[in-house]
């Protein structure tokens, strides 16, 4: 490329970036922490503490995933400051690849990443639901046709998952009430966890009792599994783009939003892990469908669990509804930009949403409960993400190469070790994976796959 297409395209980034850069310190670690804390934590603990039955690699894990997502994020900020573009991955996949592997990304965020995500969620929530009716149950089956099996968990999720796509679909958002019930239900849940354990009280010998079994796991193995858990919980570190050119004096601005940010994350994460862990032990953690309900059950009674359960449902349905909003608005923008079946670009005359992709995620989402329960989706679904945000990372390195005289408003701290440390850690829990729990990952490898001959059939050359 020329050095005057360089000089064009760091212009037009930069007037891109500085049209909007009024978000300070306070706003922008406040969208980190509200885009990571969700879900995971009320769901995940069991999967971990089953794969490794160790104490302190239970803790320990957490540790670790909060240091790939900050690693991960101030690579993909700096990529963020220097094309403040909408599309987020896609623009970088764009700019240092061939048109393929963003359209690839962008096949498999909305065909499988994101309705599984929601699937999953969905699942969390309705399994807090059971502790009110304990009819609904992954264990009470209503269908049986051999491949697959459906229970009253898995109906009680298309109620929901239809529920929301139909509010979403006549544009009826509840917007800002059910982020800021759902947002303080979440919070509330994991404070109350914490101070209850540490008032009541528990017991510091859960921290040195491993599993009976835990001698026997393979480590390298386990800890690619336990990382399924801890990766999902942690996945909104992403987010940190969503702000990066917006964001003010970001050179100094945003490295300490994302250290204050994920450092909170990691300390919230592990404040409610040790509250679980002092609680019970970490046999008890594995066999809970529900954490939170447990671990506040045994501190002050049914009340507790009937508060947490109620919490948590609050908190995932808000996330429920949040994805409801905006997965679909990545969609059809991929559709706008010849990436994705131009049909999927229509505006319903009468309600001006999105309202095909709307239904095409709601579908999706009921279909990828097939995978099973909540460990079985979010396995596979972070498998093959993991596969493009290592892509995206190794992007880096060759826009600095490709683009050396680009305007980068922030440069990631530590290049080119803090890279090399989230490719390093990041594949070996795909590597892991793929040698010891293969099952998990091919669904997410056949989404990617099925892409390849849809995008010579019908996108190829049709991009914008």
């Amino acid at each position: 490329m020329s050095e005057s297409t360089t000089q064009e395209s760091g212009s037009r980034f930069q007037l891109e970036t500085e049209l909007a850069r009024d978000l300070k310190l306070t706003a922008s670690t406040t969208i980190i922490v509200g885009g990571v804390i969700g879900s995971g934590i009320f769901g995940s603990p069991s999967g971990i503490a089953q794969a490794l039955g160790s104490p302190s690699l239970f803790l320990m894990v957490w540790v670790l995933g909060g240091l790939l997502s900050f690693s991960g994020a101030l690579c993909l900020a700096e990529l963020g400051a220097m094309m403040p573009r909408s599309g987020g991955m896609v623009v970088y996949l764009r700019e240092a690849y061939p048109p393929i592997v963003a359209y690839l990304y962008g096949w498999t965020e909305s065909i499988f990443v994101q309705p599984g995500s929601l699937a999953a969620i969905a699942m969390i929530c309705i399994s807090y639901l059971g502790y009110f009716f304990p009819a609904v149950s992954l264990e009470n089956v209503v269908i049986d046709i051999g491949i697959q099996q459906i229970s009253t968990q898995h109906l009680a999720v298309y109620v929901i998952l239809i529920l929301l796509g139909t509010i979403n679909y006549v544009g009826v958002r509840f917007g800002g009430l059910i982020s800021n019930v759902s947002t303080f239900a979440k919070v509330g849940a994991l404070a109350a966890l914490v101070i209850l354990a540490a008032t009541v009280g528990g017991s510091w010998d859960h921290f040195s009792m491993p599993s009976a079994s835990a001698g026997e796991i393979n480590l390298f193995g386990a800890l690619g599994v336990a990382m399924i858990g801890t990766l999902f919980s942690y996945n909104g570190w992403y987010n940190t783009n969503n702000v990066a050119g917006e964001v003010k004096d970001p050179r100094r601005t945003l490295p300490l939003a994302i250290i204050i940010g994920l450092g909170l994350c990691i300390f919230v994460y592990l404040a409610v892990n040790w509250a679980y862990l002092y609680v019970m032990n970490i046999d008890e953690i594995a066999a809970s469908e529900r954490i939170a309900a447990d671990v506040a059950e045994r501190l002050i009674g049914p009340t507790g669990g009937a508060l947490i359960s109620l919490a948590v449902m609050i908190s995932t349905f808000g996330t429920i509804n949040a994805g409801m909003v905006y997965i679909p608005r990545i969609t059809y923008g991929m559709a706008k930009e010849g990436l994705f079946f131009k049909q999927f670009a229509y505006v319903h005359p009468r309600y001006r949403t999105p309202s095909k992709t709307i239904v095409l995620l709601t579908v999706l989402s009921i279909f990828w409960t097939i995978l099973g329960d909540f460990e079985a989706i979010i396995g596979a679904i972070l498998y093959v993400l993991y596969i493009f945000y290592i892509l995206s990372i190794i992007a880096l390195f060759i826009l600095r190469r490709k683009r050396p005289d680009a305007i980068r408003p922030f440069k990631v701290w530590g290049y080119p070790i803090t890279p090399l440390f989230f490719l390093l850690v990041a594949s070996g829990y795909v590597i892991s994976v793929l040698l010891f729990n293969f099952g998990q990952s091919w669904p997410g490898l056949a989404v990617f796959v099925v892409g390849l001959p849809v995008y010579w059939i019908w996108f190829r050359g049709k991009s914008r």
